[in-house]
């Protein structure tokens, strides 16, 4: 078992160092301004006029669907998102296309800081929100930008099938 991890560290080095690089990076951005709203008593800072920085805790999933405001809710949450985070990684571990690997790392990676809010918090934290006129986007966070953008990236691979197979 341990020489089968092993083997697996080793030949997937580059996808664990891209995981954790946009793992940390979204963990370091969620702290910093969680810290600078709590020091500051502030609940929003605007940067101009259609950027802020607020904090909203999503109890819920994506877009704030299905709330869950009990323990049990909240627990069951974490283990749905585990399960699919296991199934993202064997997915990781089988491709042979780079952007497959490079969509569902980033899927993981901004599932996976999620589940590590939900474990600390008790929700995710969003922070950032958009408006233009009347128009006003949701709340969302770092490792939103990441589970849509691998979204998007892998709809287009599935819709290009032959992009380069080797990573």
């Amino acid at each position: 078992m341990l020489s089968i991890l092993s083997r697996l560290l080793q030949e997937h080095k580059k996808e664990i160092i891209f995981f954790a690089s946009l793992f940390i990076l979204d963990r370091l951005i969620k702290n910093y301004l969680l810290n600078l709203l709590a020091e500051n008593q502030l609940n929003s800072i605007r940067l101009n006029n259609f950027f802020e920085v607020v904090l909203v805790w999503n109890k819920g999933i994506s877009y704030g669907l299905f709330p869950q405001e009990s323990y049990i809710g909240q627990i069951l949450i974490i283990l749905v998102s585990l399960i699919i985070c296991i199934w993202i990684t064997k997915f990781i571990i089988i491709s042979e296309t780079k952007y497959r690997k490079i969509t569902l790392i980033l899927i993981l990676s901004g599932a996976t800081s999620n589940i590590f809010d939900r474990l600390i918090y008790g929700a995710v934290a969003d922070l950032f929100h958009f408006e233009i006129a009347s128009y006003s986007w949701y709340v969302f966070n770092v490792a939103d930008v990441y589970i849509v953008s691998g979204l998007i990236i892998l709809i287009y691979a599935f819709i290009y099938p032959n992009i380069k197979k080797k990573p």
